[in-house]
């Protein structure tokens, strides 16, 4: 994804992650926004429409946890200067539903860090109501050789989560 500093407008002073559609996942969702937090931690924000709703009409709880899953690369995102990472777990607690049409917001922290694991939790809300809660594991590995476009031709060598 590509890494872009908004200087000016409404966004002055976020970090957006864009990807250019290319048939990924990550280029269905839309722009994803981070900064480091006003207290402590990092704060992250998505736009909401219609193609996040469910079939009620509020946020898809997939959604949520797809932006949250991209929050919790946020909070590490400085421990991967020269490696990448993966989600081992992620425990969601949904406390509310979400309105489509408004952005969302997490905020956390990282809890723990080892040599290759980082231990990650968050707050995700909108409007100031709490949405949902997380805790999350991440492992951080190395960087797959990709040629341009392809994906992963084989599952990583090592699979120990030590």
């Amino acid at each position: 994804m590509a890494r872009e500093h908004i200087t000016d407008g409404p966004n002055a002073g976020w970090t957006r992650w864009r990807r250019d559609p290319d048939g990924r996942f990550a280029s269905l969702l839309g722009d994803f926004y981070f900064r480091e937090g006003e207290t402590s931690g990092v704060e992250c924000k998505m736009e909401t429409d219609r193609r996040h709703s469910n079939g009620l009409g509020y946020i898809h709880g997939g959604f949520i946890m797809s932006f949250i899953d991209m929050a919790m690369f946020a909070f590490i995102f400085r421990q991967l200067e020269n490696h990448a990472a993966v989600t081992l777990s992620c425990a969601t607690d949904f406390l509310s539903a979400g309105i489509v049409g408004k952005p969302i917001e997490a905020t956390g922290e990282i809890l723990k860090e080892t040599g290759k694991m980082l231990f990650v939790r968050g707050l995700v809300t909108q409007d100031g109501e709490n949405v949902a809660s997380f805790t999350g594991t991440m492992r951080k590995i190395a960087r797959p050789g990709l040629t341009l476009g392809a994906g992963a031709t084989e599952r990583p060598r090592s699979t120990r989560v030590d």
